[in-house]
């Protein structure tokens, strides 16, 4: 999944192929067809997006900073699959501004191994988004 996510509270996760980069996605737009449904075994709260570290394990992030990884009980097949949803970490809330923070996606590399997550900061220092890099290794 890629891009912004379904607010409030959800038990699913809809998976689309990524616009552009993804060669089976039309290039002059339009719509794109659904590639799988993961039903979750827990809610999850305004999912900001995913991405793959395998072809059975996604991390994921939320508002206020909560990273979670959905690990799946098959790789997508087009078909509905289960997933466990188990939290990895918190990103930390840096700024001189009070008030909700809002993740603003996140971003596996697995060539280096990093994965990137990023925050927008509250109130009137909205606009001043940080970014934090993780060395993430994966089974």
């Amino acid at each position: 999944m890629a891009g912004p996510g379904e607010f409030g509270t959800r038990e699913r996760l809809q998976v689309f192929p990524t616009p552009l980069l993804n060669t089976s996605t039309p290039r002059d737009g339009g719509p794109l067809p659904q590639n799988g449904q993961i039903t979750l075994d827990r809610p999850v709260k305004d999912v900001q997006g995913c991405d793959f570290f395998s072809d059975r394990r996604l991390v994921c992030d939320a508002d206020q900073g909560r990273v979670f990884q959905v690990d799946l009980d098959r790789a997508l097949d087009g078909r509905q699959v289960g997933g466990k949803v188990t939290d990895v970490l918190k990103l930390p809330k840096i700024s001189k501004c009070s008030g909700a923070y809002e993740a603003e996606g996140v971003d596996y590399d697995p060539r280096t191994r990093t994965l990137r997550a990023s925050m927008l900061s509250p109130g009137l220092c909205k606009g001043a988004t940080v970014v934090f890099s993780y060395h993430w290794e994966h089974d």
